[in-house]
C-alpha cells in the first residue's frame, strides 16, 4: 500500500498549469483529495497511480507524455543530486546508481519513488547499456509509466553536459527493457571529479544521498502508520460520543437498546449486536433479549455492570470477517462502560417508574397511616430540637469563658466571633423549628406581659440599621410609642426580626425599608415595607407556608430556610392576631401584623410601670442580632487573595462561597499549601477566573447572581481553565444536584460540614490528577514534535554536510594567493563553513526531541553537578549574583549530561531575566520523597497568561535571533523522561521555576 510518492506527480500538475487546464481533467476517476495528490510528502497506491497514468492518454499524446518524463531532471528535489552526479559520476555510473543504488540489498535511486518496481542494469560495452524495469507481481501493468521512464532515461546525459541518449524499448515479462546508446565521450570523468577523488570517494557521497532517500521513505511510512492510528482513534471517539449521547437522550430501556445497537452497527461498523438482560431489583424482574444486524465471524461477550456493581446482563458484539479483530476489540473495550451506564440508567428509570406506579396505587389506603406518621414525626422533631439546644448552649458558654480568660489575641477573637455567630444562627433556627413543632400541636407556650410594641419596634430597627447600611440600604422607622399589647416579648422580637431580615434580603441596593407601628380600629398594627420587586399573587397565597421559598429567592440563591414567615404567622395567631402581605404603595411588599391592644383595665396602670415592665422584658429578651440571620456578611463581600503561608504555592485555587466566615476559614485552611483567591459570589468568581487562570475551582451551589452550577459551566468554557478540576462544596446531597454538577463539568462533591483533612486530601488528589493529565498532554505534544523535527533535521543535515564536506576540497583547488588572510575569497569560505556548521548544530538540537532511547542514569551529587554547571556559565553569570540555599546536596539518579542541560537552561533564563546587577537564587530540599530544586530571580516574573506557553516548543519571549524557543521545552521533556516535573509558579512579585525529581536509592 502507498507504493508511489506524490513527488512524481508534480511534473504533470506543472504541465496542466502551464496549459491552463484544471487538475480534475487528469484526476477524474481517482477518489483521492486533490490536496493529498499535490502534497509532495504524501504517497498513494499503485492502482490509483496506474489510473492517473491511463488518464494521461486522454490529455496528451505518447510523445508529450515522454517529454513530461524528460522534465523530471528539472525537479527541485533533484538539484542536489544533479550537482553531485555531474561532479562524481559518468553517465553510465549514474544509470547504474538509478538501478542498483550504492548499498547491497537496497533499491536504486530510480525505484525510491515507486516501491513496487525494480530495475536491473546491464553493461553492454562502450557507450551502451540496458535497463530492465519490471512491475512487481500483483500490480497492474501501465504502458504510460514506461513512456515517462523512457523520457527520464533519455535526458540523463544532459546532466553531464552531453547530448540526449538513444533509447529503444523491448517488451519483457512484467515490464520493459530500455536499450540505451550514450553519446560519444560519455566514459570520461570531469576535471572536478579528478580533483575531488583524491580527497574523498564518490561512493561515500552517493551512499549518503541513498541514505537520505531511504530515511525519507521511512519517514513517509511512519507518517502513514500514525495517520492510520489516528483514523482508528477518531472512529473510536465518534462511536463513544454517539453512545454518550444515549445516556442523556433516552430513558426507555427498549429504545436505549435499539439506539445503542444502531450506533454500534452504523457508526462502529460491527455486524451484529445481541443483548441478554436478566436482573431483579426490589422484586421487579427485568428480562430483555434482543438481537440486531446479521453476519459476523469474530464475537466478544461483555458483562454489563451498573454503577453499584450490579450485574445487569451481557452484550455480544460480532465483527465482519474483513475487520481487524484487534482494532474491533479495542474499540469495544473503550465504549462498553458507556453502554453499561446507558443501560443501567434506563433500568433505574424503569424501576423508579414501577415504584411510582405502585405508590400511586397505594395512596388512598395509606392516607390515614401517613397522617399518623407525620404527627409522630413532628413530635420526634420537637424532641430532637430540644436536645440540640444543649450542645449549642455549651458552645456559647465555652466562647464566653474563653473571652473572660483575658488571653485572647485578635486572631483568636476573630475565630471566637465566627464560632459564636455560627452557633447563634443555628440556635435561632433550632428555636424557630421548636416553636413551629409546638404550633403543629397547638401548644405554643407564651409568657405574656405588657409590652410597648412601638418602643420594641424602634429598638429592633436601630439594631438593624448598621446591617442595612452594609447592604447599601436605608432602614427608617416611624413608631407610636405607648402602643401597649399583652404579648410574649421574645416572640414579638422574633416576629419583627424575621420581617426586617426578610425585607433586607429582597430589597435591591439603594432601596429603602420602613418599619411603622400605629393603632388602628382598636388593634396594634406593625408594618414592614420595602421597595423591592414585590410578590406575585400566586406566591402570596402560599407565602406563609412552612419551607416555602419563592422562585426568585431560589434563582438568586438568597439564603433562608423558608420558616421565617411561617413562624411570624403562627406567633401572631398564637397572640390572637394575624399576619398578611399586601402590595406596597409605589411598588414592593408590605407585611402587616395585627395584635389586640391591652384591655382598658390594664391600661389604667401608671405609664412608668408599663415602661418599667417593657424595660425588664427587653433585658430578659434573647436580643436577636442581625448576625443571627446572616445579615452582617455584606461588609465582607469583597474578593480577597490569600497568599500561601509557606511560600512557593503549589497551585492557585479559586474559592467561591457567599458565607463570609466560611469563606475566610476555608481560604485560610487551604492557604497553608496553596495560593487562594476567595470570591463572595459566582459573578466575581468568573471575573477572577478570567484574570488569574486558577488550577482548581471550589464553589458553593447556592450563591447570589450566578449559582455554582452555572459558574462551573462558564468556568469550563474559558480557554485557560479546561484542564482545571472543579469541586462543589455544598449542603445539597440529592442525586439530581450531583448529576447537575457533573453535567456542568464538576469532578467531585464535598458536603458541608466537612473535615479539613478531607478537603485537603481531595484538593491534593485532584491537583495531582490534573498535573498527570498535563504531563500526558505535554508528552503527546513532544512525541509528535519529535517525529516531525527528526524528519526535518534529516533534510537539514544532509545539505549542510554536503556544504561542509565541499569547503575543504574547494580550498585545495583554489590558488594560494586568493586564500590569503583577509582576502574576500577566504572570508566568504569562512562564512560558508560557519553557517553550515550552525545549520548542523540546529539539526542536532531538533533531533534531541526524538524519543525511545533508554536513559543511562547514575547517582550524581547535586552540589557537584551544580558546581560543574556554574564553571561552564561564568561568562553568562558575569554581573549577576548567584545565591545558593542547598538543604539537600545528596545524589540524584539521572542522565548527567541531560540534567546538566536542564540546570544550565534554568540558570541562563534566570540570569537573562535578572540582568546585570540582579540576582539568581537556587534552593534545594526534600518534599514527600522527591528532590525539589527551585530557581528564583530578581526579574519581573512570567506573566500568568504565558506560564504554560513558555514550555511550548519554539515559543520564546526573547528578541528575534536570541533563542530557538526549545530550551524550556527540552528541559521539561528531560524532567518528564526522568519521572519528574518542571513548572513555573508565582512567588512574591516574580516567578519561581520548580523542578521535582524522584528520590531513588
Amino acid at each position: 500500500m502507498k507504493e508511489v510518492s506524490c513527488r512524481v506527480l508534480d511534473v504533470h500538475f506543472r504541465e496542466l498549469k502551464k496549459r491552463g487546464l484544471p487538475p480534475d481533467v487528469w484526476t477524474r476517476g481517482v477518489d483521492i483529495p486533490l490536496a493529498h495528490l499535490q502534497n509532495k510528502h504524501e504517497r498513494i497506491d499503485w492502482a490509483d497511480f496506474a489510473q492517473l497514468m491511463t488518464n494521461l492518454r486522454r490529455i496528451w499524446t505518447p510523445d508529450e507524455i515522454e517529454a513530461q518524463g524528460a522534465s523530471w531532471i528539472d525537479s527541485p528535489f533533484l538539484r542536489y543530486a544533479r550537482l553531485l552526479a555531474s561532479a562524481l559520476f559518468t553517465p553510465k555510473e549514474f544509470y547504474r546508481w538509478l538501478a542498483n543504488g550504492t548499498k547491497k540489498g537496497k533499491k536504486g535511486g530510480g525505484s525510491q519513488m515507486h516501491d513496487c518496481t525494480t530495475t536491473d542494469f546491464h553493461d553492454l560495452g562502450t557507450n551502451r547499456l540496458s535497463l530492465d524495469v519490471r512491475i512487481d507481481d500483483g500490480y497492474v501493468h501501465s504502458p504510460e509509466f514506461f513512456l515517462l521512464v523512457k523520457g527520464g532515461f533519455r535526458v540523463v546525459p544532459l546532466m553531464f553536459g552531453k547530448s540526449e541518449a538513444g533509447i529503444t524499448l523491448v517488451p519483457i515479462e512484467r515490464g520493459m527493457r530500455f536499450d540505451v546508446t550514450l553519446p560519444a565521450g560519455s566514459e570520461r570523468v570531469s576535471t572536478l571529479r579528478r580533483a575531488y577523488n583524491w580527497v574523498t570517494a564518490s561512493r561515500e557521497i552517493a551512499s549518503e544521498l541513498d541514505d537520505a532517500e531511504i530515511a525519507l521513505q521511512a519517514r513517509y511510512q511512519e507518517i502513514e502508520r500514525q495517520k492510520a492510528k489516528l483514523e482508528v482513534q477518531a472512529k473510536q471517539l465518534s462511536t463513544a460520543h454517539r453512545v454518550n449521547e444515549l445516556v442523556q437522550r433516552h430513558l426507555d430501556l427498549d429504545v436505549s437498546l435499539d439506539a445503542i445497537a444502531k450506533a454500534l452497527i452504523d457508526v462502529g461498523g460491527y455486524a451484529t449486536v445481541t443483548f441478554a438482560l436478566d436482573v431483579e431489583i426490589d422484586g421487579l424482574s427485568i428480562v430483555r433479549e434482543a438481537s440486531h444486524g446479521a453476519g459476523g465471524v469474530t464475537c466478544w461477550d461483555r458483562e454489563l455492570v451498573g454503577q453499584d456493581g450490579r450485574r445487569n446482563g451481557t452484550i455480544r458484539v460480532c465483527a465482519y470477517a474483513h475487520a481487524d479483530p484487534v482494532e474491533r476489540e479495542e474499540l469495544l473495550a473503550f465504549i462498553v462502560p458507556n453502554i453499561a451506564m446507558a443501560i443501567d440508567n434506563a433500568i433505574s428509570y424503569l424501576v423508579l417508574d414501577d415504584y411510582r406506579r405502585g405508590l400511586e396505587a397505594r395512596v388512598a389506603e395509606r392516607t390515614a397511616e401517613l397522617r399518623e406518621a407525620k404527627e409522630a414525626r413532628d413530635r420526634i422533631f420537637a424532641n430532637v430540637n430540644h436536645d440540640l439546644r444543649s450542645p449549642l448552649s455549651l458552645i456559647l458558654l465555652a466562647v464566653a469563658e474563653a473571652r473572660r480568660s483575658g488571653n485572647v489575641d485578635p486572631a483568636a477573637e476573630k475565630t471566637l466571633s465566627a464560632i459564636e455567630h455560627g452557633a447563634r444562627r443555628v440556635l435561632r433556627m433550632v428555636d424557630e423549628l421548636l416553636i413551629l413543632a409546638e404550633g403543629r400541636e397547638n401548644e405554643v407556650k407564651l409568657a405574656t406581659t405588657r409590652c410597648d410594641l412601638g418602643r420594641m419596634a424602634g429598638a429592633v430597627a436601630e439594631a438593624w440599621t448598621a446591617a442595612a447600611g452594609a447592604a447599601s440600604l436605608t432602614l427608617s422607622h416611624d413608631v407610636a410609642t405607648g402602643t401597649i399589647v399583652l404579648a410574649d416579648p421574645n416572640a414579638l422580637e422574633r416576629i419583627m426580626a424575621n420581617l426586617v431580615s426578610n425585607a433586607l434580603k429582597f430589597t435591591p441596593k439603594g432601596g429603602t425599608v420602613h418599619v411603622a407601628v400605629r393603632r388602628e380600629d382598636g388593634r396594634a398594627v406593625l408594618e414592614v415595607q420595602d421597595d423591592g420587586a414585590g410578590i406575585d399573587d400566586d406566591l402570596k397565597k402560599r407565602l406563609f407556608g412552612r419551607f416555602e421559598r419563592g422562585e426568585g429567592a431560589r434563582k438568586a440563591a438568597i439564603g433562608g430556610s423558608g420558616l421565617g414567615l411561617s413562624l411570624v404567622k403562627e406567633l401572631a395567631e398564637a397572640h390572637g392576631g394575624a399576619a398578611s402581605v399586601l402590595d406596597a404603595p409605589g411598588g414592593g411588599a408590605l407585611f402587616r401584623v395585627e395584635l389586640p391592644l391591652a384591655e382598658p383595665a390594664e391600661l389604667a396602670e401608671p405609664a412608668e410601670s408599663a415602661e418599667g415592665a417593657t424595660a425588664a422584658n427587653d433585658a430578659n429578651a434573647p436580643a436577636l442580632r442581625p448576625e443571627d440571620y446572616g445579615a452582617a456578611g455584606s461588609a465582607l463581600a469583597e474578593p480577597r487573595i490569600y497568599e500561601c503561608m509557606r511560600g512557593g504555592a503549589r497551585a492557585t485555587i479559586l474559592l467561591a462561597e457567599d458565607d463570609p466566615a466560611l469563606r475566610d476559614h476555608t481560604a485560610k485552611l487551604l492557604a497553608t499549601s496553596y495560593r487562594v483567591i476567595a470570591a463572595p459570589d459566582g459573578t466575581s468568581a468568573l471575573a477572577l477566573a478570567k484574570d488569574h487562570a486558577p488550577d482548581l475551582l471550589i464553589t458553593d451551589i447556592a450563591m447570589p447572581g450566578i449559582d455554582g452550577i452555572e459558574l462551573t459551566k462558564r468556568f469550563r468554557a474559558l480557554p485557560n481553565n479546561r484542564m482545571a478540576p472543579v469541586l462543589i462544596l455544598t449542603t445539597f446531597g440529592g442525586v439530581e444536584d450531583k448529576l447537575a454538577g457533573f453535567d456542568a463539568g464538576a469532578i467531585d462533591h464535598i458536603h458541608k460540614p466537612f473535615e479539613p483533612e478531607e478537603l485537603r486530601a481531595r484538593v491534593r488528589s485532584q491537583l495531582a490528577i490534573r498535573a498527570l493529565a498535563l504531563q500526558l498532554l505535554e508528552t503527546e505534544k513532544l512525541a509528535a514534535l519529535g517525529t516531525l523535527s527528526a524528519g526535518l533535521a534529516h533534510e537539514i543535515r544532509n545539505p549542510a554536510n554536503g556544504i561542509v564536506n565541499a569547503v575543504a576540497p574547494l580550498r585545495e583547488l583554489l590558488p594560494a594567493e586568493v586564500l590569503e588572510a583577509g582576502s574576500m575569497t577566504a572570508e566568504l569560505l569562512d562564512v560558508i563553513e560557519h553557517c553550515a556548521n550552525q545549520v548542523g548544530s540546529l539539526s542536532r538540537e531538533l533531533l534531541g526531541f526524538k524519543r525511545g532511547v533508554e536513559l543511562k542514569r547514575a547517582g550524581v551529587p547535586l552540589d557537584a553537578l551544580l558546581r560543574r554547571v556554574k564553571t561552564t556559565m561564568q561568562h553568562t553569570l558575569d554581573g549577576v549574583s548567584l545565591r545558593e540555599k542547598l538543604e539537600y546536596t545528596g545524589p540524584i539518579r539521572c542522565a548527567e549530561p541531560l540534567f546538566a542541560q536542564v540546570l544550565t537552561n534554568l540558570l541562563e533564563n534566570g540570569a537573562h531575566a535578572a540582568g546585570r546587577g540582579g540576582w539568581v537564587e537556587v534552593r534545594s530540599g526534600l518534599e514527600e520523597q522527591r528532590v525539589v530544586l527551585e530557581v528564583t530571580d530578581s526579574g519581573p516574573g512570567v506573566p500568568e497568561d504565558l506560564r504554560e506557553r513558555i514550555f511550548e516548543p519554539f515559543f520564546t519571549t526573547k528578541p528575534a535571533g536570541s533563542g530557538t524557543g526549545l530550551g524550556l521545552s527540552t528541559a521539561r521533556d528531560i524532567a518528564l523522561r526522568h519521572g519528574g516535573s518542571l513548572d513555573v509558579r508565582r512567588h512574591g512579585g516574580g516567578s519561581v521555576f520548580r523542578l521535582e525529581m524522584p528520590l531513588e536509592s
